[in-house]
């Protein structure tokens, strides 16, 4: 694989725009599911922060 090619190993195309979807080595199938999981934990840290400072 040339330099050139390593930056479009995770092109996705979608409605028309294509995008570089960040790390191949995301644990989650798309991005949507990681954003939710990511508010979720954020929400949970937050929460505990208030309750406990």
């Amino acid at each position: 694989m040339t330099d050139k090619d390593s930056q479009n190993i995770d092109i996705q195309e979608e409605g028309g725009f294509r995008f570089h979807r960040g790390s191949a080595l995301s644990i989650f199938g798309n991005d949507r599911r990681e954003d939710i999981v990511a508010l979720v934990l954020a929400l949970i840290i937050a929460i505990g922060v208030y309750l406990l400072v």
